[in-house]
């Protein structure tokens, strides 16, 4: 059975659309958005009908503060992958547009696109060449 199809997770579709599936952490599920100007990993809890952080539980959380730090080696591994340096890494969890609850570890750069403003809503994202997505994912994959 498909991880997407688990009682546990639900991917929401517009998550599922615009990320490509990495692997599993201890509490989330680790996925790639698929935005090539920004090295960037989406954090999904592996739980069902969660929309906000206070809705884990005590141990859900080290598990999630855990999954941020390998998330953030992650993040700037895609980055050196793309040849682009990390000055900055932003980590947040919105949820404005999609509910589910989803963390973003964003890689940031001083000369990236959107900089220094967040990268949401700023141009249309530019998906991964074949060759860049699929060294990016290989890289990430074997990290996991």
């Amino acid at each position: 059975m498909s991880l997407l199809n688990t009682p546990e997770l639900n991917v929401d579709p517009r998550i599922e659309a615009s990320s490509i599936l990495i692997g599993d952490l201890s509490l989330c599920q680790v996925r790639l958005q698929n935005d090539a100007r920004f090295p960037w990993l989406v954090l999904l809890p592996k739980r069902a009908g969660l929309t906000e952080l206070t809705e884990l539980s005590e141990a859900e959380h080290a598990n999630l503060r855990n999954d941020l730090l390998v998330a953030e080696a992650l993040v700037r591994r895609a980055a050196e992958e793309l040849n682009r340096p990390v000055t900055k890494l932003n980590i947040a969890n919105l949820g404005n547009i999609v509910a589910q609850l989803h963390i973003h570890v964003i890689a940031r750069h001083d000369q990236d696109a959107a900089w220094p403003g967040p990268v949401w809503g700023f141009g249309a994202a530019e998906t991964f060449t074949s060759a860049q997505q699929d060294a990016v994912v290989e890289t990430l994959k074997a990290l996991i």
